[in-house]
């Protein structure tokens, strides 16, 4: 078999970009700790990878989602608690209102009603990031608003909730039309005017959340201050309390534990998937770390072998390819 001078270099060649290729790779694999950087080197775990990655997307934005909610749900709990700090206060000031502590005392009374009065509707009106959390879907505008008021001079203010108009009828009982109510007005009554449910927020691919209270929940929260306004106004009429009254308060009172309670199962709920969201991130992460990242210490050891045989290549290439057919004439 004749083989021509130019077989050997060739072959040494193609040999040594081989072998430099592989060098390469490995070199890449140990600066980046992946098996991996284009799909064409092994496609099937490629998408798995791409995948998992995709999930993992999704999981981050359900677990934002749910912490929103969350901070939704604490600033609503917050608020709850203090529509009950109020109820109890209200509540045994009915008790005591009983008729025993005379006129004056029971004005006295009515005057840190209606101080709870405008607590309660500063309660009912607070917002979070901007957004009133008792307002439902719609959340850009105050959910509780003032429908009558009355002031000192004994002018009385009515507000058409339909138009926005705002129409004062004095003692005479003259009307016009003015811009705003009395800044030291007395509130009369309250209607809510908010959505009639609460934005859903996506914790999960099947799963959605209501960090909001509904608006028949809402209702009750207005019927609460009304039931205030009541008690406020027979206690500034120097007369006790009626039963009727109380009992409506007692009702109220049970209506804010019932919420505050369902909060409550609210914040265990998102609790639950925040951890079960950060747990299958952690086991994506896991799989994906078993699918494309290289072993570094066996992936050095290979590299050095073919670092040495690059070598030895270079070495025996130098020893052949100085040799010609004169050194053996």
């Amino acid at each position: 078999m004749r083989v021509t001078t130019n077989t050997y270099p060739d072959t040494l060649l193609r040999h040594l970009q081989r072998v430099t290729k592989d060098m390469n790779h490995l070199n890449e694999q140990v600066a980046t700790g992946q098996r991996f950087s284009k799909v064409s080197e092994d496609s099937a775990s490629a998408n798995r990878v791409l995948d998992m990655q995709e999930e993992k997307g999704k999981i981050t934005q359900f677990s934002r989602n749910a912490a929103r909610a969350q901070n939704i749900n604490n600033t609503t709990i917050s608020q709850l608690q203090n529509f009950i700090d109020i109820s109890d206060r209200v509540s045994e000031i009915a008790t005591l209102a009983d008729g025993i502590k005379g006129p004056d005392g029971l004005r006295a009374y009515a005057e840190e009603v209606d101080e709870l009065i405008e607590h309660a509707m500063q309660s009912a009106n607070a917002s979070f990031n901007g957004e009133f959390i008792f307002a439902g879907t719609d959340s850009d505008n105050r959910p509780f608003e003032v429908v009558d008021m009355r002031d000192d001079s004994g002018n009385s203010y009515s507000k058409n909730l339909g138009t926005g108009v705002i129409t004062m009828t004095d003692s005479g009982g003259a009307t016009s039309t003015v811009a705003s109510f009395p800044d030291d007005g007395e509130i009369v009554s309250v209607e809510y005017v908010g959505a009639a449910e609460g934005t859903k927020f996506h914790v999960s691919e099947s799963g959605t959340i209501k960090p909001f209270t509904d608006g028949a929940t809402n209702q009750k929260f207005r019927d609460f201050i009304n039931r205030m306004i009541t008690l406020r106004d027979e206690l500034a009429a120097g007369t006790p309390s009626g039963s009727a009254t109380r009992e409506s308060l007692e009702s109220s009172e049970d209506d804010l534990i019932f919420a505050l309670s369902r909060q409550g199962s609210v914040q265990m709920r998102i609790e639950f998937d925040l951890k079960l969201n950060e747990q299958r991130f952690t086991d994506l992460e896991e799989n994906i770390s078993a699918e494309a990242d290289v072993d570094i210490a066996q992936t050095v050891v290979r590299l050095t072998q073919v670092q040495n045989a690059y070598q030895a290549s270079l070495k025996s290439a130098g020893q052949v390819l100085n040799q010609s057919l004169l050194d053996y004439l």
